[in-house]
């Protein structure tokens, strides 16, 4: 099942090995065993590690920026740094590279124990990655531990519902008659392979329905679309990572724009682009996992993904999700198919993807980057310095490659190159300056997340040390495992719900993974009882089979995009703002949907920000302040020191104070917003 014949006929999945006849005293340890027996001494360490240098680290690789969050009694400079975090963060990282370590260097001095202290070692740390998982839910749940209120993501009856699902698995598949008829159904055939594939399209577009938006949806919900301000910001001129500092994707805006000046710039025109990006990448995955598996059974972990990833059923699947997840997954189908032996066949033009996607988006991409370095050693590891040394010059040439291309497009599009300092800057904001920082929780789920990718590393070292057949299974084990790991500072940074929600994606394509290696394993042992971290894995799996329940409406949905009252916020701001300036005048809006608002009345935006929420430092208002210098601004809009009529922003005083000192003088209120001009 799940591709059986592709697997190694003594896989890592087994955990212990044959032993001959006769009394043994001691025997060699298998590489599952020593990661099991491993797991509790490493974890040991690490704990020790991240309580005792983790706070100098912090201080050391983060220091707290001098000026601080401004203005400090502002609700949207709200946070402070917590660099201890951070460094804990990163020691807790160690964790995989020990266990790994210990893994292959073990496995290769061929340890022996006796077969007793084996399985009681290894029970013993099967244990403990059970009590870790069983204290985040019970975190989760405000059970134990309980520093403050979480929200809770899987019910009661949900968390019932997916136990019951695993014991029906363990009843049914030891018929052999329903083993052998659902092995039937998923054998690989063309009308099968078809069939499937079909299905896959269907059901992801279907469920993406409910991601499409309109300027209506967007305004009832509170988010004055400010998810598209990037793309509009292009479309008024401005060049991300030189005069705008976007906080999300940098490069994707190009292409958004492309298709809103072709087909109309609406939130709905966005949002449907978004939404096709969404689909596309979606499908990637399920071109990974039908490689891996080779059969049907891809679909059976598909759909799961796809409902794992929007948990929520808010605006993340559609609007969000293409711009973090997007470049990495079509990054992981590139790796999967370089590994197979199709395009591309030269590992210089994943790093080449690799670092558009890195520039892109620094969280996501960037630990996409590694994890794509880390499969690829799995699947080829160097056998000389020479091997290492043509891996370490794909990866310059690649990476190198992508700045030098996303150099001359910024030169060309605005006699600039790419500053650093932009790219930069709002890690800064949220690690050096605390915006919105929050302590991490002493338990929640972000603990059954970590331990399913510290898993992930795991289970592919050992298939390393096993030399086991399946190389593609194997290096993505260690791709996603990485990519969650490194990818969850996205987390740390601000643990809140929304954050902790945003890395299900992740963790629904590592389960898969896992889920292929522990059904393998039962299926080697006759569906005999299966193991307590396979059951876990199984639970962990059942849970996303159950998110599939809710599915959403997508007539609902459309019947809300039909019936949706007309927006009213650029109704009122657009004349506002017309009234004070005239078609191709240089102006700085600093109020929800300003660039837009600009793009719709032929006016140029020069402000480096998308709104004054996020202005929250001395330094971003000087930048500010300096970009108004630069282009000889006369007109400024500023939300007034109330809130917007859809409750998004207020603007502070000592913002006002520093507007005057420029010789901004206000001329007119309307609707909480402000008119500023000044002479010249």
């Amino acid at each position: 099942m799940f591709g059986v014949a592709r697997s190694s006929a003594r896989g890592p999945e087994a955990v212990s090995a044959s032993q001959p006849a006769g009394p043994v005293r001691v025997r060699a340890l298998t590489p599952a065993e020593i990661a099991w027996i491993a797991v509790i001494p490493c974890a040991i360490v690490v704990v020790a590690a991240m309580a005792v240098l983790g706070p100098p680290l912090g201080r050391m690789l983060f220091p707290t920026a001098s000026e601080g969050l401004w203005p400090s009694e502002w609700w949207a400079a709200a946070g402070r740094p917590e660099p201890e975090k951070h460094g804990r963060y990163v020691l807790a990282l160690l964790l995989p590279l020990l266990l790994s370590g210990a893994v292959l260097v073990g496995s290769r001095r061929q340890l022996h124990l006796g077969p007793r202290t084996t399985r009681v070692l290894a029970i013993c740390g099967q244990a403990a990655v059970l009590a870790c998982a069983v204290v985040g839910v019970l975190g989760q749940r405000n059970v134990v531990l309980v520093d403050r209120q979480l929200p809770q993501i899987f019910g009661l009856g949900t968390l019932v519902l997916a136990a019951a699902l695993v014991a029906v698995a363990a009843i049914l598949l030891r018929r052999r008659e329903a083993v052998a008829r659902i092995a039937a159904l998923a054998c690989e055939r063309a009308r099968v392979r078809v069939a499937s594939l079909t299905l896959a399209i269907v059901f992801t577009l279907t469920w993406l329905v409910e991601a499409l938006n309109s300027d209506a949806l967007a305004e009832d919900v509170g988010s004055m679309n400010w998810i598209p301000n990037g793309t509009y910001a292009v479309l008024d001129g401005r060049t991300p990572l030189v005069d705008v500092h976007i906080a999300y994707s940098k490069l994707l805006p190009y292409p958004s724009a492309l298709v809103l000046s072709v087909f109309g710039a609406s939130t709905f025109v966005f949002a449907l682009f978004m939404t096709l990006l969404t689909a596309l990448t979606l499908l990637a995955v399920y071109a990974v996992l039908r490689r891996i598996t080779g059969s049907a059974y891809a679909l059976a972990l598909y759909l799961p993904f796809v409902a794992l990833s929007d948990v929520d059923h808010w605006f993340w699947l559609g609007s969000i999700w293409p711009m973090r997840y997007g470049g990495a997954y079509l990054l992981a189908w590139l790796t999967v198919r370089h590994l197979d032996g199709a395009w591309p066949r030269r590992p210089w033009i994943l790093f080449f993807v690799a670092g558009i996607v890195t520039l892109d988006d620094l969280d996501f991409g960037f630990a996409a980057l590694v994890a794509t370095g880390v499969a690829l050693l799995c699947a080829r590891p160097p056998g000389s310095i020479r091997d290492a040394g043509r891996l370490a010059a794909s990866v310059a040439i690649g990476v190198t490659g992508a700045i030098a291309l996303v150099t001359a497009f910024t030169f060309v599009r605005s006699g600039e190159v790419p500053r650093l300092d932009v790219l930069l800057e709002w890690p800064r904001t949220f690690t050096h300056l605390g915006w919105f920082e929050l302590p991490m929780p002493r338990a929640s789920l972000h603990l059954a997340l970590f331990a399913t990718f510290v898993g992930a590393v795991a289970v592919a070292a050992v298939r390393l040390a096993s030399r086991a057949r399946d190389v593609l299974l194997t290096s993505m084990l260690a791709w996603i495992g990485v990519f969650g790991l490194v990818g969850g500072n996205y987390y740390v940074a601000r643990p809140d719900d929304l954050k902790l929600v945003a890395m299900f994606s992740a963790w629904g394509l590592a389960l898969a993974l896992l889920t292929v290696v522990c059904v393998r394993a039962w299926s080697a042992r006759a569906w005999r009882a299966p193991q307590p971290a396979e059951l876990l894995v199984l639970f962990a799996f059942a849970l996303a089979v159950c998110t599939i329940a809710r599915f959403p409406s997508p007539v609902k949905r459309i019947d809300a995009l039909v019936q949706a009252k007309p927006a009213v916020y650029r109704e009122i701001a657009e004349p506002f703002v017309s009234r004070f300036t005239r078609r191709g005048e240089k102006v700085t809006l600093l109020i929800p949907e300003g660039y837009r608002v600009a793009y719709d009345l032929g006016l140029e935006n020069v402000s480096p920000y998308e709104m004054e929420t996020v202005i929250v430092s001395h330094r971003q208002m000087q930048t500010l302040l300096d970009a108004i210098e630069r282009e000889h601004v006369r007109a400024l809009f500023t939300p007034t020191p109330g809130e917007f009529v859809t409750g998004d922003a207020e603007a502070p005083v000592a913002h006002m104070q520093l507007f005057r000192r420029a010789g901004f003088r206000p001329v007119a209120s309307e609707s909480s917003m402000i008119a500023w001009r000044r002479a010249g």
